[in-house]
């Protein structure tokens, strides 16, 4: 696997772990910095290396619903830390705008890493 696959490959690994720890912020009630998309692990990537990576043809969806994805997942933590938890866990659920995203965010990016590989 080249490269840029390998770090398409992390990009998918690191927003699960994202996730995650989205999840145990909603159980607690108490927001972390690492969700924010600042401090995101693909964030950063996709910003750090955008002058390599904005020339492939998924970039600039994958930052679009990677914004997306980030503003709706701040007015769920919102609704955590006002102590509406149920709520913030209907939002990440199956069906939800959050999860939408996120399937359409992972989609786009395995169809990256699928061009990719196979130049």
């Amino acid at each position: 696997m080249n490269n840029l696959a390998n770090e398409i490959y992390q990009a998918i690994v690191k927003h699960t772990a994202w996730k995650k720890r989205l999840h145990q912020v909603i159980e607690t009630g108490k927001k972390t910095q690492d969700i924010d998309v600042e401090h995101c692990e693909l964030g950063k990537w996709l910003k750090e290396h955008a002058a390599l990576l904005s020339s492939h043809r998924h970039y600039s969806s994958i930052v679009d619903l990677h914004n997306k994805l980030h503003k709706e997942a701040d007015q769920i933590v919102n609704l955590a830390s006002r102590g509406r938890t149920t709520e913030a866990k209907m939002a990440i659920e199956y069906g939800s705008e959050f999860e939408h995203l996120s399937q359409n965010l992972v989609r786009n990016i395995i169809a990256w890493h699928d061009v990719v590989t196979k130049k």
